[in-house]
């Protein structure tokens, strides 16, 4: 896996894609975000990321997800 870097999607930079590549918040957390389009080997686009600990905008498929920055930290993504 040379080159390939993993990043909460926090860390993950506005207008880039990205794959998930691990969700560690337990399985309630998973299957939450499982129910939203958010799943292992989905891929996502981050949209925004609004101040320091706030909301966190992504772009499943057709959706567009606002999600918590504590959730989000807890989305592992490839970059």
């Amino acid at each position: 896996m040379c080159g390939v870097k993993e990043v909460s999607l926090v860390r993950l930079k506005v207008g880039h894609k990205a794959k998930v590549l691990d969700i560690s918040g337990g399985k309630g957390l998973e299957n939450k975000l499982m129910s939203m389009g958010v799943y292992k080997n989905k891929e996502i686009s981050k949209l925004s990321h609004i101040g320091l600990k706030g909301p966190v905008v992504i772009k499943v498929g057709r959706t567009i997800l606002a999600l918590g920055h504590g959730i989000a930290e807890k989305i592992i993504v490839e970059a």
